[in-house]
């Protein structure tokens, strides 16, 4: 019995010692292969981006209502000029339709604005004059006096028009300043701005009244996006700045488009707000309203710039360096250096470094369940990677968190 209890200690010792020397075996190849795993790369030189990215659709920079209020007459005459002297009452303005508009106190002409031919909107300001008490007045259609022509249908005279002609359907495209519907008094009615008549609600002889609606229009070769920006970025985006535009639809295809407004009022969500900001695209060519598409607004731009990978570089409190090897062994030293703009993948060298030198880029490996390898870059601890005493790499900056498309590759 004795013999037996001395053999079962002797196998448990020996199957204790051989498992501790399999263990640590193991840890000392795992520890092997983590610092192995080390990358070395080399300083590079070229173009660095940094950019603010978002996403959004397609919209149409023009798309808006024309209502009937919108008219303008046709001026037929101007009665005066410059510098001359009138009397309450005397015409100045006769318009086609018979309508005039007449002085409303005696004085002295100071400025036209108008000539034979053109139109005049309500409200337009016409001429202006000095009265006796050299106060300076505008002139409107308001002013109008007498007319031949004024009746209920006129659209001084009432609420609603009659169509006379209307010179576009649906589909038609319009230049600005086309005249779209003639009335009856003989007031016209304009396209505002250039683009495609997408819908029309007036025919001849219909009456209409001058808050409807009678044609929307939309512009198809005038597209914009607009994208959500976060508010740690959003002072940093300026209108004017060049942008660079995807879209779903057109795989490997990119935009130029140019940043048009800022909004001044973010919205909250989740107590972290954004801001809207409206690119307009330079040349849509085959995109569409409602297309989705990823927008990124060109922020700073170095063309031969130092830098390195953004895991390369550490800090040590006001202290950032990277690790360079050593030519006598395979340790590192560090390198105290100074940074200037960065991105998502790289981070300029101000200081300290030179075109082509040597750096080491930290990164664990080590393998999953599954077989695969699991990578991550920086993150050491002090006394984790030769030449030790040092915090994870990488910066805390937004800069570095946040995923912003560059040159990132180094003007290549």
């Amino acid at each position: 019995m004795k013999k037996w209890v001395i053999i079962s200690v002797i196998v448990v010792a020996v199957g204790g010692g051989s498992g501790w020397f399999i263990y640590s075996k193991s840890q000392a190849n795992q520890a092997q292969n983590v610092m192995a795993s080390a990358q070395t790369i080399t300083v590079q030189k070229g173009k660095l981006e940094v950019a603010v990215t978002g996403s959004g659709s397609v919209t149409a920079n023009t798309d808006e209502d024309v209502t009937a209020a919108n008219t303008i007459l046709v001026v037929d005459g101007v009665s005066v000029s410059s510098g001359e002297s009138v009397d309450k009452g005397d015409t100045l303005v006769t318009f086609k339709n018979g309508e005039v508009v007449t002085a409303p106190k005696d004085g002295e002409i100071t400025n036209v604005y108008i000539s034979s031919g053109s139109g005049a909107s309500q409200g337009k300001v016409l001429m202006r004059m000095e009265d006796e008490d050299g106060v300076t007045l505008p002139i409107t259609r308001e002013d109008s006096g007498s007319s031949s022509n004024n009746s209920s249908t006129g659209n001084t005279g009432g609420s609603s028009l009659v169509a006379d002609i209307v010179n576009v359907k649906e589909g038609s495209v319009v230049k600005e300043g086309a005249t779209l519907v003639k009335f009856t008094d003989g007031s016209i009615l304009q396209a505002p701005v250039a683009g495609t008549i997408t819908s029309l609600a007036v025919n001849s002889g219909d009456s209409v009244q001058s808050s409807a609606t009678v044609a929307h229009i939309t512009n198809y070769s005038s597209l914009e996006t607009t994208i959500s920006v976060d508010e740690l970025d959003i002072t940093k985006v300026k209108v004017g700045q060049s942008v660079k535009i995807t879209a779903s639809a057109f795989e490997g295809e990119t935009f130029d488009g140019i940043v048009a407004k800022v909004a001044n009022e973010g919205t909250s969500t989740n107590g972290v707000s954004s801001f809207d900001v409206t690119v307009k695209i330079k040349n849509p060519k085959g995109l569409k309203i409602g297309m989705s598409t990823e927008a990124s607004i060109l922020i700073q731009s170095k063309s031969d710039a130092l830098y390195v990978p953004v895991e390369a570089v550490y800090k040590n409190g006001n202290e950032k360096y990277v690790l360079v090897p050593t030519s006598t062994d395979e340790s590192t030293k560090k390198v105290t250096v100074e940074t200037g703009i960065s991105n998502d993948t790289n981070v300029e060298i101000t200081s300290g470094l030179s075109e082509g030198e040597s750096i080491e880029i930290p990164r664990v490996q080590s393998r999953g369940n599954s077989g695969g390898f699991m990578m991550q870059g920086g993150g050491f601890q002090e006394g984790g990677f030769p030449g030790g005493g040092f915090s994870g790499g990488g910066f805390g900056g937004r800069n570095f968190e946040r995923k912003q498309p560059s040159g990132g590759q180094g003007g290549k």
